[in-house]
């Protein structure tokens, strides 16, 4: 099974990408003397005090201070996935979290979505932001290791991009947003949809969710009937997430 990533803030606003073609150059001799062939995570703009949030379920493996990283949380997985082409265990990693701010300790146990943390500024860093990098991990290779064994440039660190889910928040009738816009044009792509998405989540939308619900979702009697496709809950958003892979 393929690993699957949820965003670790509520509104996510890339500033700087993974690996060579997506690091600034201003900071691409910085990290070279760090030993790095380029940046090797995934960088959010986050405010001071932005709530972070755990991208899977997993054990903290790690809660406290980096040199460069600041003050961070490590997150392993539990079970392993297909992770850039292997079947291993799995690690996210968020640095530079703000002093005091910590919900978790290590060794703690914590579910996709858990407060882990607030983003800040400590650590090697510009301005506050949230990095975030995800590690497989190998064979025999102990929790704790930093430089993971495959480094390949990057101390171990590979792109999470791919990993993330398209489909992540719950939606209804009367919502417009980007997501319900994204919502249309996948039902539009397999055929549920067909007229021009709005991104508002109007009568044709639920009509289109339920014709989607009854194909690939085990629907009770309250969702069939009453419900009639007016809200995209975690069913619906796992139905459409297989699909979309």
């Amino acid at each position: 099974m393929k690993l699957k990533l949820y965003n670790p803030l509520k509104r996510c606003v890339v500033t700087q990408g993974f690996g060579f073609a997506n690091t600034s150059p201003d900071m691409l001799e910085k990290y070279r003397a760090m030993g790095l062939s380029a940046h090797n995570g995934v960088d959010y703009f986050a405010i001071d005090g932005t709530p972070v949030y755990a991208s899977h379920n997993g054990r903290v493996i790690f809660a406290g201070y980096d040199g460069a990283g600041g003050l961070g949380v490590v997150i392993r997985t539990t079970e392993e996935f297909e992770l850039d082409g292997k079947i291993s265990l799995a690690k996210s990693i968020y640095w530079h979290l703000k002093r005091g701010s910590l919900c978790v300790t290590g060794g703690q146990e914590v579910k996709r979505g858990d407060k882990i943390g607030e983003a800040d500024n400590t650590g090697f860093s510009t301005g506050s932001h949230l990095h975030f990098g995800l590690k497989p991990i190998a064979k025999g290779e102990n929790d704790w290791t930093y430089i993971n064994l495959n480094q390949e440039g990057y101390n171990g660190a590979i792109d999470p991009t791919p990993y993330f889910v398209k489909f992540q928040n719950e939606m209804k009738r009367g919502d417009q947003s980007q997501d319900v816009r994204d919502l249309q044009e996948f039902l539009k792509t397999i055929g549920f949809f067909n007229v021009t998405p709005t991104g508002y989540y109007g009568v044709i939308t639920a009509q289109s969710v339920l014709s989607f619900q009854l194909k690939y979702c085990t629907l009770s009697w309250y969702e069939r009937f009453v419900m009639k496709g007016s809200k995209v809950g975690e069913k619906t958003l796992s139905a459409l997430n297989t699909l979309y892979e």
